[in-house]
Parts: structure tokens; sequence; C-alpha cells
């Protein structure tokens, strides 16, 4: 299973169309942080194992956020806190996560996405999908910031303008 293909097409999704898909947000992200948890899964797990896990869960995440928005959109913010505080001070992690940054991440992550909802949303996702667009390419440090700036840019603006023509169509 290639992460960064995963990546990459999440991105695109992320970068887009992360509030209208919050459900795909949070399925999304913990399917991620659940590839980097399967070295801790039991060494006697049947091959598809990993494969199984990393689903159970994404399904799961995604679940919960389709039955209740705002649940959804605490988890979103749980999930994605945890996983980027965690990765920025371990990058790359697998296996246990260290402790202090995924719970610093995660409660930080869900009181923002919880409390400040759809501007929060657009804001973190597409940041999210910035990030793994541009991890697709070989760029420098500059070019990487300043690609990934646009790209948060173009994102966030294409999710304002949806939400806007939904709040006129239901007007």
């Amino acid at each position: 299973m290639n992460i960064t293909l995963i990546r990459g097409l999440m991105g695109g999704v992320f970068l887009f169309l992360g509030r209208e898909l919050n459900f795909l947000f949070a399925g999304g992200m913990t399917a991620l942080f659940a590839m980097r948890l399967t070295p801790l899964l039991p060494p006697n797990l049947p091959s598809w194992g990993d494969i199984a896990f990393i689903i159970g869960m994404g399904v799961i995440a995604a679940g919960i956020a389709l039955i209740n928005k705002r649940v959804g959109y605490f988890l979103s913010g749980f999930v994605a806190g945890g996983y980027f505080l965690c990765d920025y001070y371990v990058p790359n992690f697998t296996g246990a996560p260290p402790l202090l940054p995924f719970i610093v991440g995660s409660v930080a992550g869900a009181l923002i996405l919880g409390l400040l909802t759809d501007w929060a949303m657009i804001l973190v996702s597409s940041v999210v999908g910035a990030i793994y667009l541009t991890s697709l390419f070989s760029l420098g440090p500059t070019t990487r910031t300043l690609v990934t700036a646009a790209l948060v840019i173009v994102g966030a603006v294409a999710q304002v303008l949806i939400m806007r023509m939904q709040k006129q169509a239901e007007d």
C-alpha cells in the first residue's frame, strides 16, 4: 500500500471538500493514524489483519461523523490534532505515538474544530489537503511553503464559495 498516493488523493478531497465531507475527513485521518499504529498489533494476526484494522477504524470514525455532525467535528479535531502534533515531534512515527504531544494535540484540535465548526473545518482541511498534495513532489523548502500556502488559499476560497452557494440555495 503506497501511503504517499493515498495521502495525495485524500489531500485533493480534503483541500476542496473537507467541510462538506466531514465524515470522510474523520475517517481518513483516523485511517492514516491507524496505519501508524499497525506495528502495535499482535504479530500473529493474519496477513489481512492490518488492512482490516485500518479500514475498520476509518469506517467507525466516518460512521460517528455521519450520525452526529457536531460530534464528527470534535472527532476530526481530536484525531487530526493528535496525528499532526505527534508527527511534528517524531516525524513519520510508527508504533506508539509520543503520549504528551498526542494528548495536547488531540485536546487542542477537538476544542478548535468542535467549537468553531465550519470555519475551523475549512481552514484545517485546506491545510491538511495542501500538505498532503505537496508531499507528492520533491520541492525545496521555500517552494514547498509557497505552493502549500497557495493551495491553502485556493482550497479555503473554494470551500467558502461552496458554503455560500449552499446557503443561497436554502434561502
